[in-house]
């Protein structure tokens, strides 16, 4: 590994088809352990922030957090992966500061223990979805809408190809495998201006967030046992939290909770 001052936020740019910016933070005490902490930011994009509300968590588990982040400008409809196969895609950029980091850390970014906030929990599980062997484990935590393992609706909203996204291939077995916690808040109930409410989202995930995470929990859970694959997959509501980041991180047990799931085979 490079001479990277430990115990400080450090952020990165890389450039490819567009700049591409992350953050990282070393912990001053590392385990032998290759515990890397994928954190994805929501649509305010406070990735930043992301890392400062987990330093206390890194340091007990000696992990590095890694935070990219996606630029309006540039990824737009990151949540999503990108607007078609051959636009800007978001999930190429993230392999991108994948690579950086194993260069420039000297880290083996897989196998990834993820964690994903609103438009980051969207992203996270599209991306679980096309590279189910990278991901170990993953927590969504309050998703505005939900890309179903449905093989007759069309991706997002399914797995379907459709003419911006042709040829898709999904290995649900591999994915139904990750182990996933969804968390939401017991106040997330309500229809603010960033979520989602087209006629089919509502109509198939429900109304707000905490049936939409219900919905696809149940989902989920189907497919893996017409698999016979036994999902390792839980819903848990957040007390007091409503859509607000800061509402989950004022919950005490919120971060530590986060990490005790994501290395909990690594203690």
């Amino acid at each position: 590994m490079n001479d990277i001052e430990p115990g400080k936020i450090h952020q990165r740019c890389i450039n490819g088809m567009s700049q591409m910016h992350y953050f990282v933070y070393l912990p001053q005490h590392r385990t032998e352990e290759n515990k890397i902490f994928y954190s994805i930011h929501g649509i305010s994009r406070n990735a930043e922030e992301h890392v400062e509300g987990f330093i206390a968590q890194a340091e007990k588990h000696g992990a590095i957090i890694l935070a990219p982040l996606f630029l309006k400008e540039d990824y737009p409809r990151y949540q999503q992966l990108g607007s078609s196969a051959n636009q800007q895609r978001a999930d190429m950029a993230f392999d991108h500061v994948l690579q950086d980091a194993h260069e420039w850390l000297g880290i083996s970014p897989a196998p990834m223990h993820m964690f994903g906030f609103s438009g980051g929990g969207q992203f996270l599980h599209r991306y679980a979805m096309f590279y189910p062997k990278r991901v170990a484990r993953m927590v969504l935590a309050a998703p505005g809408w939900y890309t179903f393992p449905d093989p007759e609706r069309k991706y997002p909203y399914g797995i379907k190809s459709t003419r911006e996204w042709p040829n898709l291939k999904f290995v649900l077995e591999n994915f139904l495998k990750i182990s996933t916690l969804i968390m939401v808040g017991e106040q997330d109930d309500l229809r603010d201006k960033e979520l989602n409410k087209t006629k089919e989202i509502d109509s198939f995930q429900g109304f707000n967030r905490i049936e939409r995470a219900e919905r696809w929990t149940t989902a989920v859970r189907a497919v893996g046992r017409s698999y016979d694959i036994p999902t390792n997959i839980r819903l848990e509501q957040v007390p007091n939290a409503s859509h607000a980041y800061e509402s989950y991180t004022a919950h005490p047990p919120f971060a530590e909770q986060i990490f005790d799931f994501l290395f909990e085979e690594l203690q």
